[in-house]
């Protein structure tokens, strides 16, 4: 068995402190790359990553996110310095146009997105979303994914993207400041503990969270016992 990924699986963490060095282009465009390689329904392909280089690019989606004013006292600072935002957008279109071709009509998902009972626009864009991320830490950067939340359509507009694409997230790429990162100690959530996977295993409870008593998986039925 070879144990990169299993490996690489465990040690992935969100990096919240970042060095301000550059991302040398090779580099960076090897995370791209394999991150459009992620499945996709009918491999529509329907993502986009709209990638911030340098602070003259990243700054046109800091001032649509969090204008200047708003700046002061934000607890992870070195983030506004990190070197690479890659946005990350889902295209509906893309989908309704590849299940009306010939070989997907069948299926009436061609017509309108709210045919779709899962938005799969939405999943394949998570899915290149978290093998960037994973591609990314292989390369030795560090990464933060977070949402634009309400910002989403002053963001698109900054970036001229279009009003047919919807806003998935935005996934902080660059150097670890492993210093600050010791020194600013782990974010909140970092302390939650990791449910079971199995309903056999023991995980110690931590400050009443009822986390430690959900397994993860379910044998054979919801709740099924392994």
């Amino acid at each position: 068995m070879n144990p990169g990924f299993s490996e690489l699986a465990r040690r992935r963490r969100m990096t919240r402190h970042f060095l301000p060095d550059p991302i040398d282009e090779p580099l960076l465009a090897r995370v791209l790359d394999s991150a459009r390689r992620v499945p996709s329904a009918g491999n529509a392909q329907g993502f986009d990553f709209v990638v911030l280089c340098g602070p003259e690019e990243t700054a046109r989606y800091w001032d649509a996110a969090m204008p200047a004013d708003r700046r002061a006292g934000f607890r992870w600072a070195s983030l506004l310095a990190c070197p690479v935002l890659i946005t990350v957008w889902a295209d509906p279109r893309a989908y309704l146009e590849r299940y009306a071709e010939p070989d997907k009509a069948q299926t009436g998902l061609g017509h309108h997105a709210g045919d779709w009972a899962t938005p799969y626009w939405t999943v394949d864009a998570a899915f290149a979303a978290m093998a960037l991320q994973f591609a990314a830490i292989d390369e030795g950067l560090g990464v933060l994914f977070f949402g634009m939340f309400e910002h989403g359509d002053a963001i698109a507009a900054a970036l001229g993207v279009p009003a047919s694409h919807d806003a998935v997230g935005v996934i902080a790429v660059g150097w670890p400041d492993r210093a600050a990162e010791t020194a600013g100690g782990p974010a909140a959530s970092e302390n939650r503990p990791r449910r079971p996977l199995f309903d056999t295993e023991q995980v110690p409870a931590r400050d009443g969270h009822s986390i430690a008593s959900r397994p993860v998986a379910h044998r054979g039925r919801w709740l099924g016992h392994w």
